[in-house]
């Protein structure tokens, strides 16, 4: 699990009250390390209870919304859709609405500019990467987040640099662990890792284990590594690096 999947998986999962807390159930493998960043950052009052629909309306209205910040929203107007209150269930749900509609357009936006004969081009990545977005934006019925998924992963599978670790690579791989497909993802990044030494592959692999659960496989995977040398990003380097102090 990595980046706003936990936002939208957290309702199912242990709630910590605290960052305290919630760094304890990190360290204890029941929440991702994700879990501390968000409640150590959460920013009141836009993502805590009670909602404030101006300040809501605000951040939807950003020309440049970032996908992060999207993800964000997604949560809260899904979530605000069930509120007893019928003004403010409307509100949520047009607002939804209308951020779904804004990838949308996003993704016809792109469309133009790709083409499967010139799958090279970088416009077959920045589509797919909208696709994915829309994907998670949108797909709250997995029948739908599969359907963007799909169109994604098709469109990266086109280029010819697809299964060598070129660009989209790691959201091709993204793709199919949303998918399901493990065990596709987890060969064809062993099949990279087999070929070169990368961090951004070696976190790739990790967190194909810890999505399968398995401990000991992550620790086999970053025994003996000099993280340093790989020149991985702060937050990423500080992942792996916690999971190769455990004991």
């Amino acid at each position: 699990m990595s980046g706003y999947e936990y936002i939208r998986a957290m309702r199912s999962l242990y709630n910590p009250r605290t960052p305290r807390a919630a760094l304890v159930a990190a360290e204890a493998g029941i929440l991702p390390v994700e879990a501390v960043v968000y409640k150590a950052s959460s920013v009141k009052p836009l993502f805590e209870e009670p909602y404030d629909l101006d300040e809501l309306e605000r951040v939807l209205a950003q020309r440049e919304l970032s996908f992060g910040d999207a993800m964000m929203l997604a949560e809260i107007f899904a979530t605000m859709t069930r509120d007893p209150d019928k003004e403010r269930a409307l509100f949520a749900a047009e607002s939804l609405t209308t951020l779904e509609n804004r990838w949308a357009r996003k993704v016809e936006e792109l469309r133009p500019a790709y083409s499967p004969a010139d799958a090279e081009g970088g416009a077959a990545v920045s589509l797919a990467r909208s696709l994915y977005e829309q994907a998670l934006i949108a797909g709250r019925s997995t029948p739908i987040r599969n359907y963007y998924l799909l169109e994604a992963y098709y469109i990266l599978c086109q280029r010819p640099d697809a299964g060598s670790g070129g660009p989209g690579f790691g959201l091709l791989i993204r793709c199919l662990v949303l998918l399901g497909l493990l065990d596709q993802a987890e060969s064809e990044v062993q099949g990279e890792l087999s070929l070169r030494d990368d961090g951004e592959l070696l976190a790739l692999a990790v967190e194909l284990a810890y999505a399968r659960k398995d401990v000991r496989r992550v620790r086999e995977l970053l025994a003996g590594r000099d993280l340093v040398a790989l020149g991985l990003e702060n937050g990423l380097f500080a992942v792996l690096d916690s999971w190769q102090d455990k004991p």
